[in-house]
C-alpha cells in the first residue's frame, strides 16, 4: 500500500479534492505545509499543492497541479467517469470551469485593491455562466444528484469540494460570492453537493470538519 505526503497551505482551497480522495481510499497520508517561501523553489514549478507518493517498494513519485493530482487519484479509486470519451472530455471540462471560478475567487483575495473591481466583474459574469452550464447539464442527466449516471464521480466530489471552498466565510471575498450557488438559484448543484456529503466516500472528510 502505498503512503502520501500532501504539500498545501493550511487552508481550504486547491487541495481540498485530494484530501477527500486521500482520506476515503483508507491511505496513509501526511499533510504538509512547507516553509513558504522559502521552499518555493524545491517545488515542481515553485508552486502547490504536489503530492508525493512512496510505493512499497520505496520508490517515490512526485506530481504538481491540483487538477492532474485529484485525477490521477480519482484514477486510482475508480471515480472518474467510464462511458466513453465523449463524457470524459465533459468531464474534464466542468472540473477546468471549476478551477477558472476559484482561480477568480482567489485572486480577488489577494489583488491590490485597485485591480479587484475588474476580477469581481469576471467573477461575477462567470460564476452566472457556470451556474447555466452546469444546471443544464445536471438536468440532462435526470437531476438526480450526479453529473454521470447514477453513482458518485469525481465530478461529483469536485462540485462538493468547490461549494465547501467558496461557502467559508472571508472578509476578502467578493459579497454574496456564494450566492450564485445557493439551493434557489442553483437546485441541481446543491442536489450534488448534499449527495456526495451524505456519501461513504465523503464521510472521513466530513467528520474531518466537525
Amino acid at each position: 500500500m502505498s503512503t502520501y505526503v500532501l504539500r498545501y497551505f493550511p487552508i481550504k482551497a486547491r487541495a481540498e479534492v485530494a484530501r477527500i480522495l486521500l482520506l476515503a481510499s483508507g491511505d496513509k497520508f501526511v499533510d504538509m505545509m512547507p516553509d513558504w517561501p522559502a521552499e518555493k523553489s524545491n517545488q515542481p514549478l515553485g508552486q502547490l499543492p504536489v503530492l508525493i507518493e512512496t510505493l512499497e517498494n520505496g520508490t517515490e513519485f512526485e506530481l504538481s497541479d491540483s487538477i492532474a493530482i485529484e485525477k490521477y487519484l480519482a484514477r486510482k479509486s475508480g471515480l472518474l467517469v467510464k462511458t466513453g470519451p465523449m463524457d470524459t472530455a465533459r468531464e474534464d471540462q466542468l472540473s477546468s470551469q471549476i478551477k477558472d471560478v476559484v482561480d477568480m475567487h482567489y485572486a480577488y483575495m489577494f489583488a491590490p485593491e485597485d485591480s479587484r473591481k475588474i476580477l469581481e466583474a469576471k467573477y461575477r459574469s462567470n460564476a452566472e455562466a457556470f451556474v447555466k452550464y452546469h444546471e443544464k447539464i445536471l438536468l440532462e442527466n435526470g437531476s438526480n444528484g450526479h453529473y454521470f449516471g447514477s453513482e458518485t464521480t469525481y465530478m461529483d466530489i469536485a462540485l462538493f469540494a468547490f461549494i465547501t471552498v467558496i461557502r467559508q466565510p472571508s472578509e476578502k471575498a467578493i459579497k454574496d460570492c456564494a450566492d450564485y450557488f445557493s439551493e434557489s438559484n442553483a437546485p441541481g448543484i446543491n442536489k450534488v453537493y448534499e449527495t456526495v456529503q451524505a456519501s461513504s466516500i465523503a464521510a472521513p472528510y466530513v467528520a474531518s470538519l466537525q
